[in-house]
């Protein structure tokens, strides 16, 4: 008989023990007892290491069990396994912390029952027992920090990380541990830190309305749960984190942001002074930063930062995005004397109380508006003993503000992070040529200690989620490029009998993949032609793809360049994905295929219109091409109803079907779903959904070829003269006094229908000329 041996009943070590006990149950159905005390016959697996198990030192004393030089607070585990004098199968597990304990605990399974574990779900294979013998394992990770970060966007459960309950929270919180990462930040909101933190100033809203919210933007936070709610969920997620010992940064700071809003209930009754600001990004006084050249001001975001921590978090880790996405000035050397002043005073007050925990500095405002000699001036005021470069944006493809130019290597303790940006992209994608090149770099820099993620979506890229993580973990070369890496991420994800087949379809789709992907914020001349911001149905509210400015025909041109042999290898592509019977296919199969197939539809939207605005280029030049525009024109719309039919054969699409959700997990704002409209539709957020496709983005479409149609009909060679907004207000009313269940998918028949819409797909785009 097989028991589980811990040194005492209360903390990781129960922890420890019923996940390692749910796992073998999981495995062979049978449970373990739990002893804290060996009873000298029984087979046992013995957590902690003998810094904490006076079992596991006495075995080492005895000659047993050999020493595991496990370096103390690292994230390092063991795997042992041994017999004693009396025959008896001992395993030992060591961590040389907690977390890396559970480490320990899931890296056991993956050994020995070949269980493998991802975002939405785990294969566990089923056996009769599992073998305790042959373990002689040590394992510790390239980077000191690795995780993730999740952001505050609303639209679909799947994606967005604020629907989630904590039944979804627990199971996210667990997969992060399984994977072997330590660190995650929880940036949807503030919650009800104002409340707490000025409890005299600042009450809770008597319902779900909040007053600074802006209608049919991502600036309404008007509550789906109530505040009470959403402070209750924040406490429990951040201990059951906590209790597993996984890092959360404290926000520190110049906190405010589209995100994080002053309530106006403050603004009215403190009247803070604002710094000063010269760009209109965040203008409204909700946005605006406090004045922290008053002592009174940095020390009340100070005190936001202090009741967090007291309600929710830990002092163990701080991070600041400083005066992030603003100018204070004109004058470039003024702004950038402010801007290094805020960073000096944030990190004043933070040591004052907390002169040793770590700092980690974001890099969003490096990236957008920093010369590579203004953030090295910056570098030069940090402190390296207790400060990090949090540089989430990697990935960027603008060469000029990266870590290379900042000096970063070798120089500065520092974080390689991936940005995947932006949030309309819900859909597989990714930077790998970027991170192929600069990855390794980090690698081999001693100095660089991490290896993060931000998405703006959580779950839209399960390719990319895993590769964070095994890449965090040990960027070896097979891990790092990642043709090598798609064959073992199938080995690990799929079935026997599906990896011959899925490895096929992720390697032929990994062009299609690469050929989109995030290049950074920064403003660059019109001659660096990388990509256009947004996706399609981003595209058709831009005013800039109604008046076909020359310099949007070079980009398109450039887009062009890269998306033509992809698009061309699509069709037969999409034909052998169209055979695979996915009635009873394995879930993954299900989702990394239908994953698959929104990919290959962006890529497909995207190489129509910028093939329609070349064409427009060469009509306004007097080529007689218009019945070609027009029949393009046509064929768009098409792939924009299929695509519609097939994002609709999975609920994960559906924004009625997000709502339902939210309304089965708590007690829902019966009035949520025009706030959740208007969060999902915004310009910024436009993604993936069906009953936006449905609703805006098709009727949207049509409205721009018709002026277009006009404007050939009547051989104008002319742009159309239209006040954009105004033409689509009407389309924008309609859809928001329309039910969304009007406009739900229906799923069953989707997905019945889902091979003979492939074929539609692939024949439309066969036509597009």
């Amino acid at each position: 008989m097989i028991k589980i041996l811990i040194p005492r009943a209360d903390g990781i070590y129960s922890i420890a023990a019923d996940a390692f006990s749910e796992m073998w149950k999981a495995v062979t159905g049978s449970l373990l007892e739990i002893i804290t005390a060996d009873d000298g016959a029984s087979d046992l697996v013995s957590l902690g290491s003998d810094a904490s198990s006076a079992f596991t030192h006495g075995k080492i004393i005895e000659g047993v069990l050999p020493q595991f030089r496990l370096a103390v607070g690292t994230d390092a585990y063991a795997l042992r396994s041994v017999k004693d004098s009396n025959g008896r199968r001992l395993l030992f597990i060591a961590g040389a912390r907690p977390r890396a304990l559970l480490y320990g605990v899931y890296a056991f399974f993956e050994l020995q029952a070949n269980c493998r574990y991802f975002w939405d779900g785990d294969i566990i294979p089923k056996a009769k027992d599992i073998s305790l013998d042959g373990l002689d394992v040590m394992e510790a990770p390239r980077f000191m920090y690795r995780g993730l970060r999740y952001f505050a966007h609303r639209s679909l459960d799947r994606f967005q990380a604020e629907h989630w309950d904590f039944t979804q929270w627990r199971r996210e919180l667990d997969w992060l541990i399984k994977k072997r990462m330590n660190l995650f930040m929880l940036r949807i909101g503030l919650d009800d830190l104002f409340q707490k933190a000025f409890p005299e100033i600042v009450h809770y809203p008597k319902g779900y309305e909040i007053p600074e919210a802006k209608p049919r933007s991502y600036d309404d936070r008007t509550l789906f749960w109530s505040m009470e709610q959403r402070g209750e969920l924040r406490k429990q997620i951040l201990q059951y984190a906590k209790d597993r010992d996984l890092l959360h940064p404290e926000d520190l700071g110049t906190m405010t942001h589209w995100y994080s809003r002053t309530p106006l209930e403050y603004l009215d009754k403190v009247k803070p002074d604002f710094m000063p600001q010269a760009t209109s990004s965040y203008s409204d006084k909700t946005g605006l930063v406090w004045d922290i050249r008053q002592d009174k001001n940095l020390d009340a975001y100070f005190q936001l930062t202090e009741t967090h921590i007291r309600e929710y978090g830990s002092p163990n880790m701080f991070h600041t995005i400083g005066l992030a996405e603003r100018k204070c000035y004109e004058d470039r050397a003024s702004n950038q004397q402010m801007k290094l002043y805020t960073y000096r005073r944030i990190q004043a007050k933070l040591r004052e109380k907390y002169p040793n925990a770590p700092l980690l500095i974001g890099t969003w405002d490096f990236c957008m508006y920093w010369t590579a000699e203004e953030v090295r001036e910056l570098v030069k005021e940090l402190n390296p003993e207790n400060t990090l470069i949090f540089d989430y944006t990697s990935d960027t493809d603008d060469e000029s503000r990266t870590f290379q130019t900042w000096d970063l290597c070798g120089r500065f303790p520092w974080i390689y992070g991936i940005f995947h940006a932006y949030e309309p992209e819900n859909e597989l994608r990714g930077n790998y040529y970027a991170i192929e090149k600069r990855l390794p770099l980090a690698a081999k820099d001693s100095l660089c200690q991490g290896m993060v993620y931000w998405p703006e979506n959580s779950h839209s890229d399960t390719l990319m989620l895993d590769f964070l993580a095994e890449n965090a973990w040990n960027p070896s070369s097979e891990n790092v490029h990642i043709e090598s890496f798609v064959a073992s991420f199938c080995k690990r994800r799929y079935l026997e009998k599906d990896r011959a087949q899925m490895l096929r379809f992720w390697r032929e789709m990994l062009p299609c993949i690469k050929a989109r992907h995030w290049t950074g914020p920064g403003i660059r001349p019109e001659d660096q032609t990388v990509a256009i911001y947004g996706n399609q149905a981003y595209l058709m509210i831009n005013p800039i793809v109604w008046k076909m400015p020359r310099v949007y025909f070079t980009r398109a041109e450039y887009r062009l360049s890269i998306l033509t042999p992809v698009i061309r290898q699509l069709p037969a592509l999409l034909r052998s994905m169209a055979e695979i019977p996915l009635k009873n296919a394995h879930p993954f199969v299900k989702r990394d295929m239908l994953d698959m197939l929104k990919c290959a539809a962006d890529r497909m939207l995207l190489y129509a219109i910028f093939t329609i605005a070349l064409q427009i280029e060469k009509w306004l030049g007097g080529e007689d091409n218009g019945e070609d525009i027009l029949r393009n024109m046509g064929l768009l719309r098409q792939l924009e109803l299929i695509n519609t039919d097939i994002l609709s054969a999975t609920d994960e699409n559906s924004l009625y079907a997000s709502l339902k959700a939210l309304q089965a997990k708590h007690e829902t704002n019966p009035d949520f779903e025009m706030t959740l409209k208007g969060n999902a539709s915004c310009s910024y957020c436009r993604a993936a959904i069906v009953e936006l496709y449905k609703g805006l983005y098709i009727h949207e479409l049509d409205a721009w070829t018709a002026a277009w149609r006009k404007e050939i009909q009547d051989n104008t060679r002319r742009r159309p003269e239209l006040d954009v907004k105004a033409l689509l207000k009407p389309i924008e009313d309609k859809f928001y006094d329309t039910p969304l269940a009007s406009l739900a998918p229906d799923v069953d028949k989707a997905f019945e229908d889902l091979p003979a819409n492939i074929e539609r797909l692939a024949s439309t785009l066969e036509k597009l000329s």
